[in-house]
């Protein structure tokens, strides 16, 4: 008996592949359409954050850090009124990075070089005065979840009165 054509076993096993194939494609493509949508969302929040920064920057510009708002917050205009900002300037404290011989520490329990220890707490002290750190960060829901990006920058105003006395 001459047979030609095929099953409906073969048929039924035929489609189950194709269908597992073409399932696999479809999850693989979801996957991919996330992964740019995600990236295309970072490079957003990354360029928000970086034009914060740089508004942030020419706010303080030619102000002493007594002139600036220590916090600020706002949303963004269209199209991305979905994301919101936070600034938040600090101010940073220097650790004395002396060692025990240079702070007096030595053999003698004298200073070795008091005019060395002086200059470093002074050049601290400024540094701690003179710097602060800006923060910014940007929040946004994505999938009913709140999600956020922060990014710093430090500030050093240089033109901030150096003082020589020690305090």
């Amino acid at each position: 008996m001459n047979r030609s054509g095929f099953t409906l076993l073969e048929v039924m096993i035929a489609i189950g592949i194709l269908a597992i194939g073409i399932g696999a494609i479809l999850v693989a493509e979801n996957n991919s359409l996330d992964t740019t949508f995600r990236a295309k969302r970072m490079t957003t929040v990354a360029t928000l954050a970086r034009n914060s920064l740089i508004e942030a920057e020419r706010e303080i510009q030619g102000k002493t850090f007594d002139e600036t708002r220590k916090e600020l917050s706002g949303k963004f205009d269209p199209p991305y009124a979905e994301y919101s900002w936070e600034r938040k300037i600090k101010e940073i404290t220097f650790p004395n990075v002396l060692t025990p011989d240079a702070q007096g520490g030595g053999k003698s329990g004298q200073p070795e070089d008091q005019n060395e220890a002086r200059v470093v707490r002074l050049a601290t002290q400024f540094l701690s005065k003179a710097t602060r750190e800006i923060n910014i960060t940007i929040k946004w829901k994505d999938k009913g979840q709140d999600q956020e990006y922060s990014v710093s920058q430090y500030w050093v105003d240089l033109n901030h009165e150096f003082n020589l006395s020690e305090q």
